[in-house]
């Protein structure tokens, strides 16, 4: 299918805790209309991740074949893979067959290589937060 005939963002979602949070798959799959809406795109119902942890055979075997879509949506980049190698397969994917990764909550769209760039550094520094100590001894 060539490129000006695609249509729309195919979802992604997981019924697994990602970045501290547990989102439901419904309110995951509410947002994801809601941000497809608010930016005059399609929205495709989404493909939802094994439950099982460090599984992302959905995810990966979704953007093997992106040829009928714009691009992918999600709702946040904590639920891509831990490993930036992985990561970064799952950007190159997209990316080469002239798609779009659109994260919801962090209001990031990875569109070219580039914008890779931005989305390790976010996911990077929400590593490095992650292990701050919560609290400081006052003595």
């Amino acid at each position: 299918m060539a490129a000006d005939q695609r249509i729309g963002l195919r979802g992604y979602v997981s019924s697994r805790p990602f970045g501290g949070f547990a989102i439901p798959v419904p309110l995951q799959s509410l947002a994801l209309r809601d941000y497809c809406t608010r930016n005059g795109k399609l929205y495709v119902l989404p493909v939802n991740e094994n439950s099982f942890a460090h599984s992302y055979m959905v995810l990966e075997g979704l953007v093997t074949d992106l040829s009928a879509y714009e691009g992918v949506v999600v709702y946040s980049m904590h639920m891509l893979p831990l490993r930036s190698e992985r990561r970064r397969l799952v950007y190159r994917n997209i990316l080469d067959q002239g798609c779009q990764l659109h994260l919801v909550l962090e209001d990031l769209v990875i569109s070219a290589p580039q914008s890779i760039e931005r989305a390790e550094e976010l996911i990077q520094f929400a590593q490095l937060a992650s292990q701050a100590p919560k609290s400081l001894a006052l003595d």
